[in-house]
């Protein structure tokens, strides 16, 4: 931990704020799924460009975005905790979870990297129009575009 200190208290000496910021979007398509044997259409929602995991070892602010219109993050309840559109488990003090605006397009998830092990997250997006719930769990093997080959 006395690396990550000291590259935040480096970083901030040169004036800079000592987060990195990452834009990851977030998707909702039409699929299909088997429910007692029928097929039955619903949606799905697909975070960055593979499954969703992200590799941080340095402060961190995640902004979450909507990409797809007419829908947005829902607030749910999950382990006696209610969360902003995204749950981060185990849940401990690492992270803080808001949303990032008054529509719910974006949730703003806050990693200080005070332990490093593998979170996993939970997202849920609700239809505004029909109601309709996604829940997205995202797997592994996923990395965001930083950087970019």
């Amino acid at each position: 931990m006395s690396g990550v200190q000291s590259q935040v208290e480096r970083v901030k000496a040169l004036g800079f704020s000592g987060s990195d910021v990452r834009h990851i979007a977030v998707y909702v398509e039409p699929a299909i799924t088997e429910i007692d044997n029928e097929l039955v259409q619903t949606f799905s929602a697909y975070v960055g460009e593979r499954n969703g995991n992200f590799f941080i070892d340095f402060p961190t602010d995640m902004i979450f975005v909507v990409m797809t219109q007419g829908w947005e993050f829902e607030r749910f309840e999950l382990d006696g905790k209610v969360w902003d559109g995204i749950a981060v488990m185990p849940e401990d003090t690492d992270f803080e979870v808001s949303f990032g605006d008054d529509g719910r397009q974006s949730v703003v998830v806050l990693d200080r990297c005070n332990e490093f092990f593998t979170y996993r997250y939970q997202i849920v997006l609700r239809n505004q129009e029909t109601g309709q719930r996604v829940v997205v769990d995202p797997g592994v093997e996923n990395e965001d575009r930083l950087p970019f080959p």
